[in-house]
């Protein structure tokens, strides 16, 4: 008899064993981690469009045949060069003889103030009548007179002459020009002969809701910053392939007053190219650092959201699955969310393994799945 008691506890003992093996290995698996403090940057975010900060249209001032273009389409020229010549030679005849009339109307006042001056003396004498002494005075005024309307023709003439150059007014990218050399340009009629675009620096033109201004002059007063004094703020770009914000540069100008049919403020940014990447026209992602702070912060996929109510599943200190509810806040670039309540810095948040767990679940917590 105490045999048969002695096997039968010997086979209990066995079977116990072996259930309690098999609920050790049907625990779940899970990979876990706890919140993670980070520090997190609220933007202000729109689009806009780069754009030349110069970019003008070469026209001719002086008419005439184009005798020389210097540069091919595209190509990058220095300010001061000369890019198109108009045929010289009949604004060089017209310049020599203002500088023959200069020369005649020089020698025209001579000999009226040589004059004058005699006719001065003669009638201290009373040799001569005061009205002769007056009318050689009137012809020195005139002779003068002349000699100045000779200048003024004379810096004119050499001036048209320094036009049949049209020079690069400064660095730039020369585009398709619309004259071809030999055609005649009527200066009258201001035709383009090119256009001239700066590739570096770029502006970056955009807008923000009114609302959004509110937010960015927060900002900027909260951290003691104030453009008109100077203070640079960092704008940040990306453009349209979907990349990261790659580009920075600064605010340069905000639009006086809202634009009342757009409800919208005009903001441009400054952006350095010296590798023109960038072109003139190209959209662009925008954003505008607001303020950083350091909050808590989980794994995007360890949440779980259900008609507007979000939740984590936590793993306590006996193993057991427990659900707390969460109050979200920000996104991070990094694919974590800002947590604003429902779990503290110690909890330690399941983020895989989450396939129908349940509360009161019993886990085991692993590196890997």
């Amino acid at each position: 008899m105490n045999r048969l008691i002695a096997t039968f506890a010997l086979v209990a003992s066995l079977i116990l064993s072996t259930c309690m093996a098999q609920a050790e290995e049907a625990k779940r698996k899970v990979v876990v981690e706890t919140p993670e403090s980070v520090d997190i940057t609220r933007y202000l975010q729109s689009t806009g469009s780069f754009s030349a900060v110069n970019a003008v249209d070469l026209v001719a001032r002086v008419s005439g045949t184009l005798q020389e273009v210097r540069f091919r389409d595209g190509d990058f020229v220095r300010k001061g060069e000369t890019i198109f010549v108009i045929e010289p030679e009949p604004y060089r005849i017209s310049l020599l003889t203002a500088e023959a009339d200069l020369k005649q109307q020089q020698a025209n006042l001579e000999q009226a103030q040589a004059n004058a001056a005699r006719q001065e003396t003669l009638s201290a004498r009373q040799v001569v009548s005061e009205s002769t002494r007056e009318s050689a005075d009137t012809q020195k005024r005139v002779a003068e007179a002349q000699l100045t309307a000779a200048e003024a023709r004379l810096r004119s003439a050499a001036l048209n002459l320094s036009y049949t150059e049209v020079k690069a007014p400064f660095d730039g990218i020369l585009g398709a020009r619309s004259t071809d050399p030999g055609a005649y340009v009527n200066a009258a009629a201001a035709p383009s002969l090119a256009t001239l675009i700066q590739p570096d620096p770029l502006h970056l033109n955009f807008s923000a809701t009114e609302q959004e201004v509110i937010l960015i002059r927060k900002a900027l007063a909260g951290r003691k910053i104030s453009p008109s004094e100077g203070n640079p703020i960092r704008v940040e770009a990306a453009l349209s392939e979907g990349g990261g914000y790659g580009y920075a540069g600064t605010l340069d100008y905000i639009a006086p007053e809202i634009d009342r049919a757009t409800g919208t403020l005009g903001l441009r940014a400054v952006f350095p190219n010296s590798d023109r990447f960038l072109s003139s026209g190209m959209f662009a992602r925008v954003r505008i650092p607001l303020d950083t702070r350091r909050v808590v912060t989980v794994a995007e996929m360890a949440i779980t959201s259900l008609q507007g109510t979000h939740s984590v599943l936590v793993v306590d200190d006996k193993g057991v699955v427990q659900q707390r509810k969460v109050t979200l806040g920000d996104k991070t670039p990094e694919g974590r969310r800002e947590v604003l309540s429902g779990i503290g810095e110690a909890d330690r948040v399941v983020t895989l393994g989450l396939g129908g767990l349940r509360p009161g679940q019993a886990v085991e917590i692993v590196d890997q799945i």
